[in-house]
């Protein structure tokens, strides 16, 4: 099974999780700090982990008994569906249930029937996020071999290359709005990433120069700010 590898937007975005055991805290975790609408966990009974994100707002809990996918008709149509019962029959029948009401849905325990497959990730200062997938064939390998990678991206990655990054994309948003020729606006983006001055300013952790080095390269591309 080839999948394509994406980066989805749950910004605004109602998610419903079916399962409130590992999984599904693993799951809600996961969500936290996306930016959700709202994240709502059903099942029969929560972890001290989850009354607390519950008490702190930052979740919705809502008890019930899982015996059908008839429980999402409980709720206002939600964006995206995550079955993480313990039981895989009911998981199944949730996900089937979610795709023909047009949600996208996703098994903690199926990769074959879902969606998508939720990966591994490695996240260096909010700003980079390397997947590691298996695609769905051994989400604990995937698991392991993340935190093998983290300590040699966190190694390998440096201080600067996190700062150049945000700078991209100051630079971007900056030729957006002031050159209008599209093969202009990636040669200038190009520009500020290889400029050997950009660089050393990083280095030192000048950053107001180094955002005002990249204005001044933006006047080379057919870009004035006025």
């Amino acid at each position: 099974m080839i999948n394509l590898i994406v980066d989805l937007n749950i910004q605004g975005k109602s998610v419903l999780i079916i399962g409130a055991g590992v999984e599904g805290t693993r799951k809600v975790k996961a969500l936290l700090g996306q930016g959700c609408k709202s994240i709502t966990v059903v099942s029969n009974r929560f972890n001290r982990s989850l009354l607390n994100l519950a008490k702190e707002g930052k979740i919705n809990l809502v008890k019930r008994s899982l015996k059908d996918p008839s429980i999402l008709y409980e709720f206002e149509r939600p964006f995206l569906v995550m079955a993480a019962t313990n039981d895989k029959a009911l998981n199944r029948s949730i996900v089937e249930r979610a795709k023909a009401m047009g949600i996208l849905a996703y098994a903690a325990d199926d990769p074959t029937i879902s969606d998508f497959i939720h990966p591994a990730v490695i996240n260096i200062h909010d700003t980079l996020f390397i997947a590691i997938s298996t695609r769905g064939s051994s989400p604990a390998m995937a698991r392991m071999l993340r935190i093998k990678a983290e300590r040699v991206l966190k190694r390998l990655i440096r201080e600067e290359d996190i700062e150049m990054i945000r700078l991209a994309d100051y630079a971007r948003s900056m030729a957006m709005k002031y050159i209008s020729d599209i093969h202009a606006r990636k040669d200038y983006i190009y520009s500020v990433i290889r400029d050997r001055e950009i660089v050393d300013m990083l280095k030192s952790k000048r950053l107001e120069e180094a955002r005002a080095r990249a204005l001044t390269l933006l006047s080379s591309y057919g870009g004035s700010v006025r």
